[in-house]
């Protein structure tokens, strides 16, 4: 019994963060211009460009351990700046990243930029909390389209 009562105090812990439930999320692009952000699933391929996901928990009031899993279509030429919370896959497609998240009024988030060397095409960003999915956020990576000049 003795044994059994701090696996029950872990689990009445853990229990708030695994009971998080979404009650609202947003994919946000802020491009380095002064405009303001946008929801959107398009991102150009502009360095700077930045992109973030964001979710509205219902119980969030402290502190959030998630874990985020960022896919991409093919390696980035370096994955440059990435924190020690970071381990990247073997095939450098996939960034899974620990993160301690505080909500503010309810919002957790995280994002990311473009940078030199990024792949176009499908990107995904899951976020979990232990094994349960609180998001799942695919997007598209793409090339600006140049303008045509107009005839007059």
């Amino acid at each position: 019994m003795k044994r059994l009562l701090p696996v029950i105090g872990l689990l009445f812990l853990a229990q708030p963060a695994l009971a998080q439930t979404v009650t609202d999320s947003d994919f946000v692009l802020q491009l380095n211009d002064g405009s303001a952000p946008q929801s959107t699933t398009i991102i150009p391929l502009i360095d700077g460009a930045c992109y973030e996901w964001r979710l509205k928990l219902a119980k969030a009031k402290s502190a959030v351990d998630v874990t985020e899993i960022f896919t991409l279509p093919a390696p980035p030429t370096s994955w440059n700046g990435v924190g020690s919370n970071v381990t990247i896959s073997n095939d450098k497609t996939t960034a899974t990243s620990a993160l301690q998240l505080s909500p503010q009024d309810g919002w957790i988030s995280h994002g990311w930029c473009v940078a030199t060397g990024d792949p176009v095409g499908g990107h995904t960003v899951v976020v979990k909390v232990g094994d349960k999915v609180l998001g799942e956020f695919p997007f598209i990576v793409e090339k600006q389209k140049t303008r045509r000049p107009t005839r007059q």
